[in-house]
């Protein structure tokens, strides 16, 4: 199974940023039991909803040739909590490394204007295709830009 974590993309930068949000939903099974008297956005979703933009920006970035694999966090810092009813903005930022075939990243969460996160991580590029079908991509990406309407 396939969880899919952003809603939208909003902003897109080739090779450089990209920007979307999630909107957290009661419906969401993992609210369930993060806290049942309390629920919260768990913030490995955030981060994970951060980790699969940066995926689209490689995938927009490379005529939906790579996708981006996460292995290395390099620092999560959670300031806020993000609850049901909530838009979590979410921007994420290539960084330099030395490695063409690594990317690093910048990203924050916010919700109303207050930040809740701020992640740095990184990992390794692999082929599209090797994951997903391109076409199946494209059409997800159509989806997620609000262009099949």
């Amino acid at each position: 199974m396939r969880f899919l974590l952003v809603d939208r993309i909003s902003d897109v930068a080739p090779d450089t940023s990209i920007a979307g949000w999630k909107n957290a939903a009661m419906t969401e099974d993992y609210l369930e039991w993060h806290f049942p008297e309390r629920p919260i956005v768990p913030g490995v979703l955030i981060l994970e909803a951060c980790v699969q933009l940066a995926g689209w920006l490689e995938a927009s970035s490379s005529a939906f040739d790579q996708w981006f694999l996460l292995d290395r966090v390099r620092s999560a810092r959670y300031y806020a909590f993000a609850v049901p009813g909530d838009r979590i903005d979410l921007s994420v930022e290539r960084v330099a490394t030395e490695d063409p075939a690594r990317r690093a990243y910048k990203a924050e969460s916010h919700v109303g204007g207050t930040r809740g996160a701020a992640l740095e991580f990184e990992g390794r590029l692999v082929p599209l295709e090797s994951l997903e079908a391109r076409e199946a991509a494209r059409r997800s990406w159509a989806i997620l830009r609000g262009e099949n309407a």
